[in-house]
């Protein structure tokens, strides 16, 4: 979990105080583990952490070791996880527990109510307070947040006490008399290195996961997937699983209720005719500014959204990532031992290597592409020679083909994309992410939408655009829906057929839900279902003028997209652990630049339709195109227009934060004129004259 900053707009006192205060704090818990992390110590820190202390606590996160993992290695961890911060370890509570087979090699990891309040206001946390106004959480000031009643079990939920521990577990680092893993000379450590990670790196942990509430999932998904008329219940999403997870729902479905209108004058149009240019202008002009629209109004609910989570305007100091290389230095933020490296050698892999890999992967596509054209050509030659039933239906398996072959090759190239990626040895999560989402979008791009560019400007052929438009967005859907859902529910019914097998075989009536749970698969995130929607937005409104039905398609997959989504989340996957977000990230500029894309295509397809041509008998095509080139960039203007007078923040969010920022001046000078006040009541007291001040006093404003 990153630590949070406190953000404003120009850099407050408060925030720097913060920052100070952060540093300093890792500075002096350094120099404690160098003054207090002997041997002696750690054995009289760890004789305080009884085992029996740990027998009936709740636990929040499961971690699995190797079925082969060394006893020394096991016992050495549970001690550390136990061990006070002061000599390297975690205060968490742990339960050695055994697996199906009777081998002790699973940890159940909890915390007590303190260390969790501890670490939430470390982490710098923010929770509405009883005014309503987001403050960052402190311990001192706890009645602030949870009223009279001082209820600390309904101040975090479950998932953000298991991003605390997640935090803690992966944050536990090695001290200087950590030389090697125990039973594992070959694994050297380094002071900073956090044992977790390098446990995981090397295989000795196998997964670690955080556990299910089957109640309150049972709720959630009542109220969620199996209401197929009621609102995502988004706060609840949120609290479940994450920050996250929770914009990815909203945006999902607040993008869905966007659809409903360019749906309905779709089925109109399709229901009439579309082959009318003052019909495909009106209906491009009207997709073109209500995409804009659409963004503009996602980016105010966001915020109305990051501000009721705590999340809006926070700022991270960012983890190296676990697979990051390099040689050992000092991180100058945190003042951490860990691995650096050159961006030199990190830019010569990026655009040395990977470049011209992805060039190469591209014109691959690209030869792809005409073979299909050639296969299109082929089936159209035949059906014009027979124009039989068979012949017809064989117009429609040159394009289903291809859209398989572009699936399959968007898959393989994800594969490399992230092998490539990994090589590049990028130090922090969000700059590999980002690096990821370029290599995918432009491939998948390029890869979807060449052959509709060639079809629109290059055979000029509006009738097979619309057959091939149609046939690569609804067989994407159906194939998507069934790679996402129904494949890894038919996997995880085998997993459960399997372990109810084993457990008769072994005499056992019902098997273990944490045994069910470890067999889950990992959720893998929700970068595939950010890409997914980039491309149906593509699809929709890159050549909506085209094919006006392609918005009711789209509509329709994702009424059923955000319950198999949901599905998938409560009944398929493990649980994952829940991360901050304050926006859809990256994604938020890929979908604009979508948009202006989608401006120049439709004013494009608009300029060279035979109707056009008609309305315009006189002009040449010269003249032709400079009038819509004309229309395009009073689209585009009307588009920066719209994007300028729609402000990003409501205005109660603006005030509301504007409070905060107050109420955070206010109480930094009460805190200076307190300490100033106790400096001087102990100079009074030590008899120490203090010099006069000549002249006004400055008051800060």
């Amino acid at each position: 979990m990153d630590t949070h900053l406190p953000a404003s707009r120009d850099d407050s006192d408060l925030a720097k105080l913060y920052r100070f205060e952060l540093i300093s704090s890792t500075y002096l818990s350094q120099r404690s583990l160098s003054t207090e992390a002997t041997p002696v110590a750690m054995e009289r820190q760890t004789k305080s952490a009884s085992p029996a202390l740990d027998a009936g606590f709740p636990p929040l996160v499961v971690v699995e070791f190797c079925k082969d993992v060394q006893q020394e290695l096991l016992d050495w961890m549970v001690t550390r996880l136990r061990a006070g911060k002061s000599v390297g370890g975690a205060e968490l509570l742990v339960r050695v527990a055994a697996d199906r087979m009777g081998r002790k090699r699973v940890l159940h990891v909890g915390a007590t109510k303190e260390r969790l309040l501890e670490a939430a206001e470390l982490s710098g946390i923010r929770k509405p307070n009883q005014e309503g106004f987001l403050s960052y959480f402190t311990c001192k000031n706890m009645q602030d947040f949870t009223g009279k009643d001082n209820d600390m079990d309904s101040l975090l939920s479950t998932a953000e006490k298991q991003r605390l521990v997640e935090h803690e577990l992966i944050n536990m680092r090695a001290i200087e008399f950590d030389k090697h893993l125990p039973g594992y000379d070959k694994l050297t450590l380094y002071v900073g290195k956090s044992l977790i990670q390098k446990c995981m790196n090397k295989g000795v942990i196998v997964q670690m996961y955080p556990l299910h509430e089957r109640d309150t999932l049972k709720r959630l998904g009542h109220d969620w997937y199996q209401n197929l008329v009621a609102i995502q219940p988004l706060d609840d999403i949120r609290s479940y699983f994450g920050e996250k997870l929770g914009v990815y729902f909203a945006f999902l479905g607040f993008y869905t209720q966007a659809l409903v209108p360019p749906a309905l004058i779709g089925i109109v149009y399709f229901l009439l005719s579309w082959d009318n240019v003052n019909k495909h202008t009106f209906f491009a002009g009207f997709n073109l500014i209500w995409v804009t629209v659409f963004l503009e109004a996602w980016k105010r609910r966001c915020n109305e959204l990051a501000y009721g989570w705590g999340t809006i305007g926070m700022q991270t100091v960012e983890e190296p990532r676990a697979a990051f290389k390099g040689t050992m230095g000092v991180n100058p933020v945190t003042g951490r031992n860990e691995p650096t490296s050159p961006s030199w050698k990190r830019n010569v892999k990026l655009y040395g290597a990977s470049l011209p890999i992805v060039m190469v992967c591209l014109i691959v596509a690209f030869y792809v592409m005409l073979i299909y054209f050639r296969l299109e050509f082929w089936a159209q030659g035949r059906y014009k020679l027979d124009p039989t039933l068979f012949n017809r239906l064989l117009l429609f398996v040159p394009t289903t083909l291809y859209a398989l072959v572009v699936l399959s090759m968007n898959a393989a190239y994800r594969v490399l994309a992230t092998k490539l990626t990994n090589w590049e040895n990028h130090r922090l999560q969000s700059s590999y992410e980002n690096q990821l989402i370029v290599k995918l979008v432009l491939f998948d791009f390029i890869n979807c939408f060449m052959s509709l560019f060639y079809i629109a400007f290059v055979l000029q052929d509006l009738r097979l655009l619309r057959i091939s438009l149609a046939t690569l967005l609804i067989t994407m859907q159906i194939v998507g829906q069934m790679q996402e859902v129904l494949v890894p529910y038919l996997l995880k019914k085998y997993k459960k057929w399997e372990l109810q097998k084993q457990g008769k075989e072994n005499g056992e009536e019902k098997f273990d839900d944490m045994e069910m749970q470890k067999r889950q698969a990992k959720y893998p995130g929700t970068f595939d279902d950010y890409l997914e929607l980039f491309l149906q937005f593509g699809y929709v409104f890159l050549f909506s003028s085209a094919y006006p039905l392609a918005a009711f398609w789209a509509l329709l997959n994702n009424v059923l997209e955000v319950r198999t989504d949901a599905f998938k989340l409560c009944r398929v996957f493990q649980r994952p652990f829940s991360h901050l977000a304050a926006s859809v990230g990256a994604w938020q500029v890929a979908f604009e630049v979508m948009g202006v894309i989608a401006v120049i295509t439709n004013c494009a397809l608009i300029a060279i339709s035979p109707q056009s041509k008609s309305f315009f008998p006189e002009s040449s095509t010269t003249e032709l195109l400079l009038i819509f080139v004309g229309i395009e960039h009073l689209i585009l203007g009307a588009k920066l227009c719209i994007a300028y007078l729609v402000p990003d923040t409501p205005e109660w969010v603006e005030t509301a934060l504007a409070k905060i920022e107050h109420q955070s001046r206010e109480a930094l000078k009460h805190d200076r004129s307190q300490q100033t006040r106790r400096l001087f009541e102990k100079g009074s007291s030590l008899d120490i004259d203090f010099p006069e001040r000549s002249g006004p006093v400055e008051t800060e404003i």
